[in-house]
């Protein structure tokens, strides 16, 4: 049991670490930077690595968050009845939601990203372009903040 359970538990944080790095890192330090350097610079290295980022940051956040909810469901002592009933609870719970809340962030930043790229250079198209592009910013920054939250919660479950 207790193999199965450190497993899990490595299963559930070193994706979880990639995640929320990988977010904190394209949120705060990448892509301010990205844009500082101009649309000429930018636009053709979002291009390039959004997808990739966007499949890794996605898969690590989705093995992170089923092997959670299996992790849970495992442990002695712990479950799912326990959500917000005792301070373990109500820390568990809260990085649930804010776990979920930070994928649809995630989800909505990365479909964004995917309509600026087919996206042409008419003027009409770059209106629509600089609109998604302001709220990629704010979407990509909440879904950073979110999965922090959701760390912040689940690390001090275990002290409350």
């Amino acid at each position: 049991m207790y193999t199965e359970l450190a497993i899990m538990r490595i299963l559930h944080i070193v994706p979880g670490a990639v995640w929320v790095g990988s977010a904190v890192f394209v949120a705060f330090i990448l892509n301010p930077r990205l844009r500082a350097l101009g649309p000429e610079v930018e636009r053709p290295v979002t291009a390039a690595v959004s997808r990739a980022i966007g499949l890794v940051v996605t898969g690590a956040a989705v093995i992170t968050i089923l092997v959670g909810f299996t992790l849970m469901s495992r442990t002695p002592g712990r479950g799912f009845d326990q959500l917000f009933d005792t301070g373990w609870g109500w820390a568990i719970g809260i990085g649930i939601l804010a776990s979920l809340v930070a994928l649809g962030f995630g989800a909505v930043t990365g479909i964004s990203q995917a309509r600026m790229r087919r996206i042409g250079e008419s003027d009409a198209s770059m209106f629509q372009r600089d609109g998604l592009e302001r709220r990629v910013r704010i979407y990509e920054k909440l879904h950073a903040v979110f999965a922090v939250v959701a760390v912040g919660t689940m690390a001090a479950a275990r002290f409350v």
